[in-house]
């Protein structure tokens, strides 16, 4: 009998609790719009989100675009309050930062977002409401324990990063740090204030992202040669060795070789292929012995940097954390010039203005100073160079415009390249009728015309060069 009685009002208990949560959830009739739909209402103790979608189009996705829309509008309501000491007041005047993490919070928010109930729908022919609700007490609950779990997790890695420190182990000090700061990245603006057993009461955010910064601008790159000289597809026989060393100067500390330092090799200037990532051997250094200069320009320069991507790992794609660790005025970097010598050649100029021949061969001199930097070695001796480079141009009155009082004057240029071994043309390219004008007289468009043809031989002849296989 007892037994029996159990069971009854077990039962009763079921059938109460479902009547209230269908009390909780009202479905209002189709054709009775409720209150909250056309205004929106007022409740201190949560936080609402109210969203709709349309029906036509969306099949049966109406349902869930009108619940991502209530969430968004749940999250909105949630204010990001930045903490008194958080590290994010260093980048007051960032905006472009400041945006990235407002957003960057909203989707984390949302992402976690636990506690929440639907607190009503509705829906007509045309549209489809949702109305969730979330106890800001529960809401603030749960996160005041999330974010101590949180700094206790962070801090963890923080300790082990200064124990590397200590020991100039600063490749895993920062990648410790970065740890770290993977885990409060997405609560910036709460308070990260915990005790350290180490440092006593620190915040985390602040300090892991000084401690980066210091042991970044304290890493010092320095290369066994600033120039070297090589000539064009033939491999540098000369060691690159680029010392890693830590230093804080402010403290008066003498170097300290960095080992285990992955570093990336590159060119940045000339066009010749290198991407060699080395790592520090024990005495600091890294050793590139393979480089070869593939690209015709004259003067090109490798860089020796931290390779951060490394480091960083998958956080590298946070494009919030690569915003604040990854700037490039931050990495430990240094240059060694290259001064590639290219191959021999002889010029040969022919260059008249209206007639007479040029005083200042204005074209054929910018021509030959434009391939001096990117890509000849010039010579006076046409026996010691591999080829001969020539160019005629010839200037010829136009039209006087007397209506606009303009003067024009017409280019016609030939360039042509011969191989001195072979006597053969292995180029030629030119133009005619390039026309130049200006006000005056003749003489203002003749440096009008000039400048055009030189700016055109700049832009279209010589990129055309430096593609040939000379």
């Amino acid at each position: 009998m007892f037994k029996k009685l159990h069971i009854l009002l077990f039962s009763i208990l079921l059938v109460f609790q479902a009547c209230k949560t269908q009390q909780a959830i009202v479905e209002q009739p189709a054709n009775i719009t409720p209150q909250w739909v056309g205004s929106r209402p007022v409740m201190n103790d949560y936080y609402i989100g109210i969203g709709m979608a349309k029906k036509s189009g969306l099949s049966d996705n109406y349902i869930s675009v009108a619940r991502n829309n209530a969430l968004n509008d749940l999250v909105s309501e949630i204010s990001i309050k930045i903490s008194g000491n958080s590290m994010l007041y260093q980048f007051e005047n960032k905006t472009e930062l400041k945006e990235e993490f407002k957003t960057y919070t909203n989707t984390s928010i949302k992402e976690n977002l636990e506690g929440y109930e639907l607190s009503a729908s509705w829906g007509n022919e045309n549209e489809y409401w949702v109305f969730y609700k979330l106890s800001k007490k529960l809401y603030a609950d749960a996160k005041a324990k999330k974010l101590d779990d949180i700094k206790k997790r962070a801090l963890s890695f923080y300790e082990k990063a200064s124990e590397y420190e200590e020991v100039a182990d600063y490749n895993n000090a920062i990648i410790s740090y970065l740890k770290a700061f993977d885990i409060i990245k997405k609560h910036l603006a709460d308070e990260l204030t915990i005790f350290s057993p180490t440092k006593g009461n620190i915040n985390l955010g602040t300090e892991i992202y000084n401690s980066v910064q210091e042991i970044l601008h304290n890493i010092h790159l320095k290369p066994n040669i600033d120039k070297l000289f090589v000539s064009l597809s033939t491999p540098i026989t000369k060691d690159i060795i680029v010392t890693a060393a830590y230093q804080d100067v402010k403290a008066g500390k003498t170097p300290t070789p960095v080992s285990g330092l992955p570093l990336r090799f590159t060119f940045v200037k000339g066009k010749s292929v290198l991407d060699d990532k080395i790592i520090t051997n024990t005495g600091g250094e890294a050793i590139l012995s393979t480089a070869k200069v593939t690209n015709k320009g004259k003067v090109q320069q490798i860089k020796a940097a931290l390779d951060i991507d490394a480091i960083m790992g998958d956080l590298g794609k946070d494009k919030l954390s690569s915003q604040l660790f990854a700037f490039e005025s931050n990495i430990p970097q240094c240059k060694i010039t290259v001064d590639v010598e290219g191959k021999k050649a002889f010029m040969e100029m022919e260059e008249t203005d209206f007639g007479s021949p040029s005083q200042r061969k204005t074209i054929g001199n910018g021509f030959k100073k434009e391939l001096s930097e990117k890509l000849f070695s010039f010579t006076d001796s046409k026996q010691k160079a591999d080829v001969t480079v020539k160019i005629i141009c010839k200037t010829t009155k136009g039209t006087y415009l007397e209506k606009n009082d303009l003067y024009v004057v017409y280019v016609d240029c030939e360039i042509s390249i011969i191989d001195n071994k072979t006597d053969a043309e292995i180029f030629s390219n030119g133009f005619t009728n390039f026309k130049g004008m200006q006000i005056r007289d003749y003489e203002n468009a003749l440096k009008d015309a000039q400048q055009k043809a030189l700016q055109k031989i700049k832009d279209e002849i010589v990129p055309e060069l430096n593609n040939l296989d000379l």
